[in-house]
């Protein structure tokens, strides 16, 4: 890591000239892509020492201050997404992002027949679509959901077969569970890619997890027919399945009459009588919740206030 200049005009140059030529925020600070959050913090300090637009150097000159306030709030920015390691992951992820488009460009372009680089490329966009895929489901077993709907949703355009499927699960499951994601995320896209899942692999354990993953969907908005087909559904894939045995056992207690017709969807913002906290990504056992004032698995899945 280089020292930033100590001169204050030296190191505004530095910033300014870092912005005009769209470094990112590791150019910005002149770090390392590996640099860990003290040398961030480091960095940012020594910089916003010498270039806080209200230094007197700074301060009686406009124009000057104009630029070192440009330049202070892009450092202050830098720092608080490096320093931070879930905005951090989220900004590099976004730079690969732009990577990717350029290796699906290249992939997409003519090739002449001789040529090797279209494989190539091929290749290092499936690698990299594997590294964002394991990320991702590490990232939704710690519940982290924004981070690993960010990082499936990037593998989704490389994967194929099982992996595919496999990451479609996630991300659905990520999506219902992430209150920052777009209502039309949580509650359409979610469904939508649980059925491409069946649509592939309604026999196999990833069919199964999908048709339990659908039957919670179907609960919690009240559709208690539909939920229960899924449990059984995912049952007769998987008959050790023990979330989809406790929810299809619960389900048959309370027959009796049906759910009121007309029921509203979950994008209408209805609510379930039902309280069923949130199973993690897998197959661990869930906590049942009793009847008390914690917040139903829908409250915490929408946000929503009893």
């Amino acid at each position: 890591m280089a020292a930033p200049p100590t001169d204050p005009r030296q190191a505004l140059n530095a910033i300014l000239a870092a912005l005009n030529s769209n470094a990112d925020y590791f150019g910005l600070l002149g770090l390392a892509k590996d640099a860990g959050p003290n040398e961030v913090r480091e960095a940012y300090f020594k910089y916003a020492k010498v270039v806080h637009p209200d230094l007197p150097i700074f301060i009686n000159d406009p124009k000057l201050r104009t630029e070192a306030t440009r330049a202070f709030q892009a450092i202050t920015l830098a720092h608080a997404t490096l320093s931070d390691p879930n905005k951090r992951l989220l900004y590099t992820s976004g730079i690969e992002v732009a990577k990717q488009q350029k290796i699906v460009d290249a992939m997409t372009a003519p090739v002449p027949a001789a040529s090797t680089s279209g494989r190539h490329e091929a290749q290092v966009a499936a690698e990299t679509a594997r590294v964002y895929y394991a990320r991702g489901k590490t990232a939704a077993n710690r519940k982290d959901w924004q981070v690993a709907q960010d990082a499936l949703q990037i593998s989704l355009k490389f994967l194929a077969g099982d992996e595919l499927a496999d990451a479609q699960l996630n991300l659905a499951w990520s999506m219902m569970n992430n209150p920052q994601a777009a209502e039309t995320e949580r509650v359409t896209k979610a469904k939508e890619l649980l059925f491409l899942v069946l649509s592939t692999h309604a026999k196999s354990q990833l069919g199964g997890q999908a048709h339990y993953y659908l039957g919670v969907w179907n609960k919690f908005n009240g559709d208690m027919r539909e939920a229960l087909k899924h449990f059984e559904g995912c049952l007769g894939v998987n008959p050790n399945h023990i979330e989809a045995k406790r929810e299809k056992m619960i389900l048959d207690r309370r027959r009796g009459p049906e759910p009121a017709k007309g029921a509203k969807p979950l994008s209408t913002g209805s609510k379930s009588s039902s309280a069923m906290p949130p199973a993690t990504v897998g197959t661990g056992p869930v906590k049942k919740v009793g009847l008390t004032k914690e917040p139903s698995f829908l409250e915490r899945l929408f946000g929503k206030k009893g």
